[in-house]
């Protein structure tokens, strides 16, 4: 850094002479121009210039690499959610397939059940014809009067 420094101040000052001369021999070759329409330039605030330039060129580069920095963590993370994702949709899936498997299962179990149930109602339906009967087959016994000759 210093030798960029270094260099920079000769590059300042050869421009500082070569000002002085071109200056000389312009106010020489051409009188016609007065001085005040050229203004010359301070060195000092060409050295001051370079300063901040090279203050300002090492804050952008601390910037850049902290945007380079900041977007690679970015770019891991985005990764990371994107893996993560993609599990979780498997995951989700899995879980639905086994939720309508069971389901499915669960209406079989059901319509086996609605069938026995019709099954168990036609036999109550049955039981009930009987058990009429056999309360008529009672009222019939009971009202018949027992004959006493018999014994």
């Amino acid at each position: 850094m210093e030798s960029r420094k270094e260099s920079l101040l000769k590059f300042l000052e050869s421009i500082e002479e070569k000002e002085v001369i071109s200056r000389e021999k312009t106010a020489e070759s051409m009188s016609y121009l007065p001085e005040k329409d050229i203004p010359p330039i301070n060195p000092q605030i060409m050295r001051e210039m370079t300063v901040r330039l090279e203050r300002t060129a090492k804050d952008l580069d601390g910037m850049v690499s902290w945007l380079e920095r900041e977007m690679t963590q970015m770019s891991s993370h985005t990764a990371k959610f994107v893996d993560l994702h993609a599990k979780t949709v498997d995951e989700v899936s899995e879980s639905t397939d086994k939720s309508v498997k069971a389901m499915y299962s669960l209406l079989s179990k059901a319509n086996s059940m609605q069938k026995d149930m019709t099954k168990v109602e036609m036999m109550s339906s049955h039981l009930k014809s009987i058990n009429k009967y056999l309360e008529r087959l009672d009222t019939t016994l009971t009202s018949i009067k027992p004959n006493p000759d018999i014994t």
